[in-house]
């Protein structure tokens, strides 16, 4: 039988966990989801679209993200373009699985505007999306994502990748991007 020692025990995540986020653009606005009140993580924030990769997606993390927007949103994979990924962070929230954030990019054709039976959704500019209730490492990115659709369109640079540290009580302390 082999013993560990317990505080190390729990100190290690349970499980990994991923996610994905896509930020769609069209004419200088991102569509994003104001998370219903109902919800269990961050609910009335504001985020990309998107959620759990489920294992058997681990393959294919671009069809993940895609099968996500299509159930938040309605909108079809073939209504995208450009599907880019961009950012991948990982993250070991205290209390929380460790888990890694996909967070992609890709432009529509035209500014559909759908419901969502997970909140509301609201085509933004960047000045107003600084004015919003973002999740915190959500916040961070979102600007970087922006930069990398205006520096490289047709999404040729490589995913960059980071780590997010949290302090004892939660809170994001910051994200070091490689």
């Amino acid at each position: 039988m082999v013993t560990g020692n317990d505080a190390a025990d729990r100190a290690r995540p349970p499980a990994l966990e991923v996610y994905s986020m896509v930020l769609l653009a069209h004419g200088g606005r991102y569509l994003l989801l104001r998370r219903a009140a109902s919800k269990r993580f961050a609910p009335g924030r504001w985020t990309g679209l998107g959620g759990r990769v489920e294992p058997e997606e681990l393959a294919d993390l671009r069809a993940a993200a895609l099968r996500e927007v299509r159930e938040e949103t309605g909108i079809a994979p073939k209504q995208i373009a450009g599907l880019t990924l961009r950012r991948v962070l990982l993250q070991s929230r205290p209390g929380a699985t460790l888990t890694i954030l996909l967070y992609f990019t890709g432009t529509l054709a035209e500014p559909v505007l759908p419901t969502s039976n997970e909140g509301d959704l609201a085509w933004v500019t960047p000045e107003e999306m600084a004015t919003l209730d973002v999740i915190d490492n959500t916040a961070q990115v979102l600007p970087l994502l922006i930069d990398a659709v205006t520096r490289d369109p047709d999404g040729r640079e490589p995913p960059r990748l980071g780590v997010a540290t949290f302090r004892p009580d939660g809170t994001l302390e910051r994200i070091v991007w490689g």
